[in-house]
């Protein structure tokens, strides 16, 4: 540590032992386990159907594209109208999760889709979010046995299913449904997804998929089967 740091912290401490705050090891882990929220912006509380449509907004905004579908049972003709208006061919590879391997993939068979290893071959990748997050229209994912974060970077297309059940106001809603699911453990990778990859670095001007999908695509599943 440098002295230049090293003299800044010694005056904060001083500073917080003058005012009688200085904090100590058990209660820096109190306030941790507490998981207490700081301040949440006004679009960041915003609850029921209210939620579904600013999340929406917020999609476009952030050039991503949007659909819903009324069940599950319909994300694969969803998928399906995504990549004919897209002009793109398969094949469309799918993460492990159980709710996607319940649904009429066979419908879509033009499309080969397929789990396993995420491949340079293919065109889209498929995925289930934790959540999505209101306040800026983010997706949580996070990495497992059955969802590999290859998925969510390596095919041009990104599409992630989402249960509008499972869209939450704000950053601090999704963190909670995290710990939720994962029984208070951090998994290997979190990744927070807001619109599809892109940079402006060169000449200013906007060029798509630079780091990641060219394309992201958000299904949105209005009834919990």
């Amino acid at each position: 540590m440098s002295v230049a740091r090293t003299a800044i912290l010694s005056r904060i401490r001083a500073s917080q032992a003058a005012r009688g705050s200085a904090p100590d090891a058990i209660s820096v882990d109190a306030r941790i386990e507490r998981h207490a929220s700081n301040l949440i912006p006004a679009r960041g509380l915003l609850r029921g159907d209210a939620l579904v449509t600013q999340f929406s907004q917020f999609l476009v905004k952030a050039m991503a594209s949007v659909a819903s579908v009324p069940t599950a049972q319909d994300v694969p003709r969803a998928i399906a109208e995504f990549m004919s208006a897209n002009k793109m061919s398969g094949p469309i590879r799918l993460s492990g999760d159980a709710m996607l391997a319940s649904m009429p993939w066979d419908r879509i068979a033009l499309y080969a889709p397929c789990t396993g290893d995420v491949c340079e071959s293919d065109m889209a990748g498929v995925s289930v979010a934790l959540c999505g997050i209101a306040e800026t229209a983010t997706l949580m994912l996070y990495s497992g046995p059955h969802a590999a974060s290859g998925l969510n970077f390596l095919p041009p297309a990104h599409i992630v299913v989402v249960r509008a059940s499972d869209i939450v106001g704000a950053l601090e809603d999704g963190w909670a449904r995290l710990r939720q699911a994962c029984n208070g453990q951090m998994p290997r990778t979190v990744n927070l997804i807001t619109g599809p990859s892109r940079t402006a670095d060169i000449a200013q001007t906007m060029y798509m998929g630079a780091h990641g999908p060219k394309h992201l695509h958000v299904i949105l599943v209005e009834k919990d089967d």
